[in-house]
């Protein structure tokens, strides 16, 4: 399952864009450039897209479900907590109701454009904070040797 190629229809199921119909692949190219991705014959792997979203390549099995799980919109996630889809956004500001901990980040598609909204969100970590359980902990990219500097 890892291993298997994305197609560019998988990417846009994934990053949960709207489905393409005519052969219009423009909404997935400006993703894909956004993230630094590159297709090689029209596919790429999730290891790939895991090191564009800032994850490691090494995964617990017991997470491997969730990181290929499509991503979700705001509406998906409002649709799911039951409220607008504008608390959500607020809700990833920091502006949380009393007494819950701090939203899941999002993932930003538009390469930080202001206002874009092109946030989406993992269903598992969305659950686990309305349930008020821990967060999906997913390995992180290590820096490169040498990147960081100490502090004096």
């Amino acid at each position: 399952m890892i291993e298997k190629p994305l197609t560019r229809d998988d990417l846009v199921r994934f990053f949960g864009l709207k489905p393409v119909r005519t052969g219009d692949y423009r909404p997935l190219s400006r993703v894909l450039s956004a993230l630094g991705i590159r297709l090689v014959g029209g596919t790429t792997r999730w290891v790939v897209v895991w090191s564009a979203l800032g994850l490691s390549a090494d995964q617990k099995p017991c997470h491997l479900k969730h990181l290929t799980e499509p991503l979700i919109t705001a509406k998906s996630a409002a649709a799911a907590l039951g409220v607008d889809p504008s608390i959500v956004y607020r809700w990833s500001k920091g502006l949380v109701p009393n007494g819950m901990p701090s939203f899941p980040d999002a993932i930003d598609l538009s390469n930080g454009r202001t206002d874009a909204r092109a946030l989406r969100w993992r269903r598992a970590e969305i659950v686990a904070w309305h349930s008020r359980e821990p967060l999906p902990g997913y390995a992180r990219t290590a820096p490169p040797f040498g990147s960081l500097t100490p502090r004096k």
